[in-house]
C-alpha cells in the first residue's frame, strides 16, 4: 500500500483559516482602531472564534468557549492564541464595530470571488447578471424595529433583515446590507454602489421603483422584474413576435410608466413588457426589463434564475445557527451574521477545490465533525468512502490506527 497523502500536519479548521489574509484583517483592524485598548482578544482572534462557532453549529458562547477548550493544546494549531472566556467574547461582540468584519468579508470577496466564478454558470447574456433579494432574521428579544402587526399577547418579536445581491457565478452575495425588518426592500438597490453600469439585477416587484429605474436606463444599469399588479401602463410599441419565439411567450411591447419625484410635473419612464404564460401553473406572468436587445423568451429564463438567492437564503439558515445568537445587542447580531457569511465563503472556496461532488449540507455536516481532524481537507472529502473503508479492513492493526489515525 502507497503512503497516504490524507494525513496532515494542520487540522481541517487551521486549513480553513489559513485562507484568511491575516495581513489584510490587521490593516482593517487597524484602519477602524478595532483593537484600541485590547490587550489579547484582537480582531483576528475575534473572527477565528466566530468563525469557529458558526463553522461547528455552537448554539451558545458556554458551548462555543467549551468547544474550544476542549481540544486543548490542538487551538495553537489553529491560529488561536488562548481559549478565550466567555465574558471576552461577549464584551468584544458588544464593543468592537461590526463594521470592520463587514470590510473583512469585503476583502475576501475581492481575493476569491475570480477563484469562483463559474463558466458552466455563464447565462445567455453579455453582461453580469445579479440577483437581489432579503431575507428576514426573526430574534426573540426587539433589537431591531420589527414589522407586522402587534400579536394579542402583546409580545412582538425583532428581526433583522439582510440584503443581499447574489453575484450569479460564483454564487456568493458580493454586496450586503443589515437593517431593520421594517425597512423596505427598495431601499437598498437605490444605495450607491449596488449597481454599476452594465450589470443587470434580477428581482421581485417589491423592489420597483419607477424613478430608479428611468436613472438606470440612463446610467446603462439593466434589469428584469415583475410588473406591480396595480400599475398602469401606456402602450407605445407592439412588438412582432417571430415565428421560433416559444408559445409561451403571449406578448412584446414598449410601455411607459408615469411617476413623480417631487420636482414637477410626472414623468414617464419607457421599458419592456413581455407576457408569459406558465403552462403548469396555468398563469400569466408580466415581466418588467430595459433589456430591449435579448429575445423574449430570454427575459423570462433569467427572471427565473432569481430563484437562485432564495436557495441562498436557505442554504444559510440551514447550516448556520442563526436562530441563536452570542449577544442580546445590534453590533454582537451583526458580527455573528457577518461571520457566518465569512465561513459560507471561505466553505464556498474550499468546497470549489474538491472533485467530488458533494452537497453544500452535506459537505457541512462531516466537516463539523472533523474541524479539528489532522487530515488533508482536499484528500479526505475527495476520497472520503474509500478512506472509510480502508479504516475498517486495518481496524485490528494498532499500528495502523496508531500511526495514520493519530490526532495529537
Amino acid at each position: 500500500m502507497g503512503k497516504s497523502t490524507i494525513f496532515f500536519g494542520q487540522p481541517i479548521f487551521s486549513q480553513m483559516v489559513s485562507l484568511l489574509n491575516k495581513r489584510k484583517i490587521t490593516a482593517r483592524a487597524l484602519s477602524h482602531r478595532s483593537d484600541h485598548y485590547c490587550k489579547r482578544f484582537s480582531t483576528f482572534q475575534h473572527l477565528i472564534t466566530m468563525v469557529y462557532g458558526v463553522t461547528s453549529g455552537c448554539n451558545s458562547l458556554r458551548e462555543l468557549c467549551g468547544g474550544i477548550v476542549s481540544y486543548g493544546n490542538k487551538i495553537s494549531h489553529c491560529k488561536f492564541d488562548y481559549s478565550p472566556k466567555r465574558s471576552t467574547i461577549s464584551d468584544a461582540n458588544k464593543r468592537r464595530d461590526c463594521i470592520v468584519f463587514e470590510d473583512i468579508y469585503s476583502d475576501l470577496v475581492t481575493e476569491h470571488l475570480p477563484d469562483l466564478s463559474d463558466s458552466h454558470k455563464q447565462l445567455v447574456i453579455d453582461k453580469k447578471v445579479y440577483t437581489i433579494n432579503s431575507t428576514t432574521i426573526t430574534l426573540f428579544q426587539p433589537i431591531f424595529e420589527c414589522v407586522g402587526c402587534n400579536p394579542n399577547n402583546g409580545k412582538r418579536k425583532g428581526g433583522i433583515k439582510s440584503h443581499q445581491k447574489l453575484d450569479m457565478q460564483a454564487g456568493i452575495p458580493v454586496k450586503v446590507y443589515h437593517s431593520n425588518a421594517r425597512e423596505h426592500d427598495s431601499l437598498f438597490i437605490q444605495k450607491e454602489g449596488v449597481m454599476n453600469k452594465g450589470e443587470v439585477a434580477l428581482f421581485d416587484k417589491a423592489y420597483n421603483n419607477y424613478a430608479l429605474f428611468d436613472a438606470w436606463n440612463k446610467d446603462e444599469i439593466f434589469f428584469v422584474t415583475r410588473l406591480k399588479n396595480n400599475a398602469k401602463e401606456t402602450l407605445l410599441e407592439e412588438f412582432d413576435l417571430q415565428e421560433a419565439t416559444p408559445d409561451t411567450i403571449l406578448r412584446d411591447a414598449k410601455i411607459a410608466l408615469e411617476y413623480k419625484d417631487g420636482t414637477g410635473p410626472a414623468k414617464q419612464v419607457e421599458l419592456r413588457l413581455v407576457s408569459f404564460y406558465h403552462e403548469e401553473k396555468n398563469k400569466v406572468y408580466y415581466f418588467l426589463t430595459n433589456l430591449f436587445n435579448l429575445p423574449a423568451e430570454q427575459i423570462a429564463m433569467l427572471y427565473k434564475k432569481r430563484w437562485e438567492i432564495e436557495l441562498l437564503f436557505k442554504k444559510i439558515k440551514q447550516n448556520f445557527p442563526l436562530q441563536y445568537f452570542y449577544g442580546d445587542n445590534k453590533n454582537a447580531i451583526q458580527i455573528q451574521i457577518w461571520c457566518t457569511l465569512i465561513a459560507l465563503l471561505l466553505i464556498t472556496v474550499m468546497k470549489k477545490q474538491l472533485t467530488k461532488p458533494w452537497s453544500f449540507s452535506n459537505l457541512v455536516s462531516l466537516l463539523q465533525k472533523h474541524l479539528f481532524s489532522y487530515v488533508n481537507f482536499v484528500d479526505f472529502f475527495n476520497n472520503v468512502d474509500s478512506y472509510a473503508k480502508e479504516f475498517v479492513k486495518n481496524k485490528g492493526n494498532p499500528d495502523y490506527s496508531q500511526g495514520k489515525f493519530s490526532f495529537q
